[in-house]
């Protein structure tokens, strides 16, 4: 007990000398930068080591931080591929750093460690001994180089970037598809000091629920150095506009039980600020260690309060549901070949993405550096990071495990207090032995102290779709197994080595109903959809020069020689502009699926940038910059993916004038507002602007989430001509809106075939013989006669590329995609006089590009252009014709490849074959291109 008293004493006399003097004392840890000029050797023979090269002097220098590739060192690549953008410069193996290092003399008696924030595997010499190595990929390798003396030491440094060394598959933390595997040294470079008394860890984890902090702190030095040291703890709110201190805070280290572990919980009060994507409050957070000599050590950091949870099946940010906009990020970065360690430039990235609506990122089997979590707290951007894992688990490959279980425990010692770090998953479409997974998220939720929501991985076991035993949340591309309906699909589009049909949006009649509320149906935990969309566009060539960095675009070039050489270079912006028009329709039925699904978790895009990798897949509505296409602008992306959104569900697109119109309203809010009680209005609009019906509905009860609104009812008899209306939606007193599309086609449109016009199945004898003699000739040829002159019918674009899928299609035996990005067509033709159309694949086109069959017509003259082409892929490059015409004698035909006849029942169809009709019936069919009857058959 005396003893006790004593303790009790002697720790308020310290706190009242500290309380004096401790202030004053001078702060313990200091850095010195060594960024700049190093030494550097490049070791493709693997003898440096041998030679004993940490020994000599190197005579090459470089600038670090940096990259092999930056300097123009490596291998010069002089061969081009067309799988992913070319490096101009690679290498693969050592390479030695070398620098001159001082040590001033205040140093004397610290502990001194290296900081190297990103590099590969490391091993390191201090005056030619070797003092400490590491193969950390995903957080900065910290080297204790001891108590070297006061003044100069050479420094040597052998970057190894071999892929054997690293247990990662396909991961974009080495992937040449991406990131590339560069050598060099990347981010703050710099050596610190300490005392040997110090906090060695200090780890936050906040609880909104209590308004407090718990922190965990891992002390340096001895038990008994301990016993008498104090901790002072202090937190501000840095940028905010409410301003926020709350009251500092000491504690007595003779009080706590364990020898190098102290657990404490910081109050904020009842005015703590809460972080969260709207108001991101960061408090700086200062923990101060004071012994009998003043101060020991201090370490400063910032925090959020905040408690991201699963609630239900959706998520949760500090008691409120949020619905996640995901983007996946590949780790794309052009320039340098890998990715920023400046907090602006992810500033910068977070603020384009989230004037598309975007509050949440995925890495992709990557974790960023520290500048991406610190951005992302800034900014209010929920964060899925992943061990860089992209392969199979194997319950007896112990290399692998360790080393994904050692990223795992340094990415969260890295990154754990940051509160934008919601989420962890163990690695992208992982498979093989499910125990592996299991055991190490309960290890390292453990060793986290459960600080986040965790997944066994993004899409793991896909053929087997199921969540893990220990997930808190599941990313999944389907819930179930394939079926012809994807009633278990939670993303629209698929390759058909995954979905015979490539997936819903291909192969289920548009509208806007379908949602995955069957899907999520079984499960009690937030589903999200993985990958949404991954339609490809034809590429914007007129970027090209925008890559002055380590990666050239000669997957790029390569293309366009292509599309030269098979004759329609000159349509190269027009395939751009269409395809692009389609993915952004396809995109936006994507985004509305999901958040139309009451209960779903969120999604996460593959994605809004390009991909210039795997086959190069550019599916970005923005390119791999992250700048915009022009292909729909930020403000008309949010009315369809924000926390607010108006959706209009109708079962289809396409109407006849003898139907009445309906549809109905819903509110999509997972905002902080209440909108119970306010006023929607709807209208109906032709494409002059003429209103020609309207109304207005009220919001009832807000219960967050998604909404029903009332309905529309409105008589179409009024429309005598085939039209385009829009149906628009506005929320009264804000800027939030929508519209929709819909075509109204006249019910009883005479398709009179005896006026003239000869309707042929076949380029028979008969057919010749009739165009000879100077017939008007209306084609629709048997699909079943030019199946291997032709492609298949596809509405959407193509899923990814089409070669990387082909190639896995072949091999399972599966059925191939059609490969085909859309259609291009001119609105301004007579033939479409009867047929308002767009110059794209809009959704009136849907059952009639789903139903043909494009004939290949790379035999006709270059020049030669359908009425209707369809848009090929960049590895096929075919000229595509959905609806063409030609002279033939004094004959005149026009070739259509839908059986437009078989598919009277459908409006959109019909129609189409009504202005066909009336085009071929008027003066204005003239065809300009004159064919012979070998150059017919050769395409027929």
């Amino acid at each position: 007990m005396i003893d006790i008293l004593k303790t009790r004493i002697a720790g308020i006399l310290l706190w009242i000398l500290l309380s004096i003097h401790g202030n004053a004392q001078p702060f313990a840890r200091e850095r010195v930068s060594l960024s700049g000029s190093w030494g550097f050797r490049m070791d493709p023979q693997n003898t440096g080591v041998v030679q004993r090269w940490m020994d000599s002097l190197f005579t090459e220098t470089v600038t670090l931080p940096g990259s092999m590739a930056q300097w123009r060192k490596g291998v010069r690549n002089t061969q081009p591929t067309t799988q992913h953008l070319n490096e101009s410069w690679s290498y693969t193996g050592k390479s030695w750093y070398q620098k001159r290092i001082h040590i001033p003399a205040s140093w004397k008696g610290k502990i001194i460690a290296l900081h190297l924030e990103r590099t590969k595997a490391t091993t390191v010499w201090l005056d030619g001994v070797q003092i400490g190595e590491s193969r950390l990929l995903s957080a900065a390798q910290v080297i204790e180089l001891g108590h070297p003396g006061p003044g100069w030491h050479t420094l040597t440094i052998c970057v190894d970037n071999t892929p054997s060394l690293f247990a990662v598959g396909g991961s974009h933390a080495l992937s040449e598809h991406t990131q590339t595997n560069w050598n060099g040294i990347i981010g703050n470079i710099f050596l610190e000091n300490h005392n040997s008394t110090g906090l060695e860890q200090v780890r936050v984890k906040p609880d909104a629920d209590k308004r407090l902090f718990r922190l965990s702190i891992r002390l340096g030095g001895e038990h008994k150095d301990h016993k008498t040291a104090r901790i002072k703890i202090e937190a501000s709110a840095w940028n905010t506009a409410k301003p926020h201190r709350a009251k500092t805070q000491w504690y007595n280290l003779a009080e706590q039980t364990t020898d190098r572990m102290v657990v404490l919980d910081y109050p904020l009060g009842t005015e703590a600020l809460f972080w969260d994507e709207y108001h991101p409050a960061l408090y700086r957070i200062t923990v101060t260690l004071y012994d009998k000599n003043g101060v020991a050590d201090r370490r400063t950091l910032n925090a959020g309060l905040r408690t991201f949870r699963p609630q239900g099946t959706q998520f949760s940010i500090n008691n409120r549901i949020t619905f996640l906009r995901g983007k996946n990020e590949s780790c794309v970065f052009p320039l340098t070949g890998f990715p920023p360690t400046a907090t602006a430039e992810w500033q910068r990235l977070y603020r384009i993405a989230k004037q598309y609506g975007i509050n949440q990122y995925r890495f992709h089997s990557y974790t960023p550096p520290e500048a991406a979590f610190e951005a992302a707290d800034i900014e209010g951007i929920y964060i899925q990071a992943e061990l860089p894992n992209w392969s199979n688990f194997n319950s007896k490959d112990s290399f692998q495990n360790r080393f994904q279980y050692e990223e795992g425990k340094a990415i969260l010692d890295a990154y754990g207090n940051h509160p934008s770090f919601v989420m962890l998953s163990l690695g992208n479409e992982l498979a093989g032995d499910e125990t592996v997974p299991d055991k190490m998220i309960k290890e390292l939720r453990a060793y986290d102290d459960n600080r986040r929501l965790y997944t066994v991985g993004t899409n793991a076991f896909y053929n087997d779709p199921h969540p893990g035993p220990g997930d808190d949340f599941w990313v999944t591309m389907r819930t179930g197994k394939e079926t012809p309906d994807g009633r278990f699909d939670v993303r629209g589009g698929f390759a058909t080595t995954e979905d015979a049909g490539n997936g819903i949006l291909n192969t289920m009649r548009a509208n806007t109903r379908r949602n995955y509320s069957e899907a999520i149906k079984p499960y009690h935990l937030p589903v999200i959809g993985h990958e949404i969309g991954q339609y490809q566009l034809y590429p914007d060539y007129t970027e090209l020069p925008q890559y002055t960095g380590v990666l050239q675009p000669a997957n790029l070039r390569i293309f366009r020689e292509r599309l030269q050489k098979a004759g329609m270079g000159d349509q190269a912006a027009d395939f751009f502009k269409a395809s692009g028009m389609l993915a952004v329709q396809l995109y936006r039925r994507e985004i509305e699926m999901a958040l139309g699904t009451p209960g779903f978790g969120g999604f996460q895009l593959l994605d809004l940038q390009d991909f210039p990798g795997q086959g190069t897949a550019l599916v970005g509505l923005l390119n791999s910059f992250m700048r915009s296409k022009g292909l729909i602008t930020p403000e008309v992306f949010r009315q369809f993916c924000s926390d607010r959104t108006l959706q209009v569900l109708m079962d289809k697109y396409t109407w006849a004038n003898n139907e009445q119109f309906t549809a109905d309203i819903q509110l999509v809010n997972y905002s902080p507002e209440n909108l119970s009680g306010r006023t929607v209005y709807w209208k109906i609009v032709n494409l002059q602007g003429q209103v020609l019906g309207s109304g207005k509905l009220k919001i009832g009860k807000d219960h967050k989430g998604v909404i029903p609104v009332g309905n529309i009812r409105f008589p179409l008899s009024g429309i005598n001509a085939a039209a385009k209306l829009m149906v628009q939606v506005a929320l009264e007193g804000t800027s939030y809106s929508n519209h929709y599309p819909v075509w109204v086609y006249p019910s009883k449109q005479e398709l009179d075939m005896s006026s003239g016009i000869v309707i042929s199945k076949k380029l028979d004898d008969k057919t010749i013989e009739a165009l000879r003699e100077g017939a008007k000739v209306l084609l629709f040829p048997d699909h079943e006669s030019i199946k291997a002159k032709s492609v298949g019918g596809q509405f959407i674009t193509e899923f990814w590329n089409w070669k990387v899928f082909k190639e896995a299609a072949e091999k399972q035996q599966r059925p191939q995609s059609a490969g085909t990005l859309g259609i291009l067509t001119r609105p301004e033709l007579p033939l479409f006089d009867h047929f308002p159309t767009e110059y794209y694949a809009s959704w009136q086109w849907w059952s009639i590009i789903k139903n043909a069959r494009p004939l290949i017509l790379d035999a006709l003259p270059a020049t030669y252009r359908p009425l209707v082409q369809v848009i090929d892929n960049i590895d096929r490059n075919h000229k595509l014709g959905l609806i063409f015409e030609c002279s033939m004698g004094r004959g005149k035909l026009l070739v259509c490849m839908t059986p437009l006849d078989q598919l009277k029942g459908d409006p959109a169809a019909r129609q189409l074959y009504y202005s066909m009709l009336r085009y071929m019936r008027s003066e204005r069919f003239r065809p300009v291109t004159g064919l012979s009857t070998a150059q017919l058959k050769e395409i027929l």
